[in-house]
């Protein structure tokens, strides 16, 4: 397991705060509403602190959701409650028609195996819907990454300006596969704490994913482009 999700998981929201997601948070609960149904339930795969779980129950949803990394969890039962959130890795996860909306945000999807896990993963988390419900992921595009790396910089715990740096850089990898390497650099400077560490993400190729929805019975399959390296492709089961 990566330590950025375990043991730097208190962190998480340090260098990566709510607010960086409000966009792709913003899309997501748009297309919940539009289902129309009252308290609809939700599953988040890969759920990482909490943070969308949060908003989505804010805004009247039944929302619950699961992540590899047992200090995410830990994060996220802090910020709500244990009963709301499980320790499950994605390829887990096998309960049939009880959410009205699946998703899973920040390339969660990525860390499969390869692309005969990919479709496995899919095609439960299409199992688990209800009728005409939703199936949203959120996913890479390598055609928008270049190696260059790039810095975070946020307050620190205390309001110190700048005292968390987050540098990462992708870097889409040659051949089959849809692979892209991402290095990741911690600093946390008035805690003197340091991270470094590469994670591996396989199948970024949002028509792959498109293809596995398909595949998995999923209707109405579309790509999202929210002008940013993380579209969402979407599907609607019968």
């Amino acid at each position: 397991m990566h330590q950025l999700f375990e043991t730097y998981a208190p962190r998480y929201d340090l260098h990566t705060p709510p607010g960086h997601y409000k966009h792709d948070h913003a899309f997501v609960l748009d297309r919940v509403a539009s289902l129309g149904r009252p308290h609809p339930r939700l599953f988040d795969v890969g759920c990482g602190t909490g943070v969308f779980l949060e908003l989505a129950i804010a805004n009247g949803i039944d929302a619950h959701g699961a992540d590899a990394a047992e200090g995410m969890v830990r994060a996220a039962a802090d910020r709500l409650t244990s009963s709301r959130v499980r320790v499950e890795r994605m390829q887990d996860f096998d309960e049939v028609a009880r959410y009205d909306v699946i998703i899973s945000l920040s390339w969660t999807l990525h860390y499969c195996d390869d692309e005969a896990d990919l479709r496995r993963i899919v095609s439960a988390l299409a199992k688990g819907l209800t009728a005409g419900g939703l199936l949203l992921l959120q996913v890479a595009n390598p055609d928008r990454m270049n190696a260059g790396p790039k810095i975070d910089r946020e307050p620190g715990p205390d309001g110190q300006p700048d005292d968390i740096l987050f540098i990462h850089r992708f870097s889409p990898q040659p051949g089959p596969g849809a692979e892209v390497l991402a290095d990741y650099i911690y600093v946390g400077q008035s805690a003197g704490e340091l991270l470094v560490e590469q994670h591996r993400l396989r199948c970024c190729d949002p028509e792959l994913v498109a293809a596995a929805m398909r595949d998995a019975g999923l209707e109405e399959v579309s790509i999202v482009d929210l002008m940013s390296v993380s579209p969402f492709v979407t599907g609607r089961v019968r």
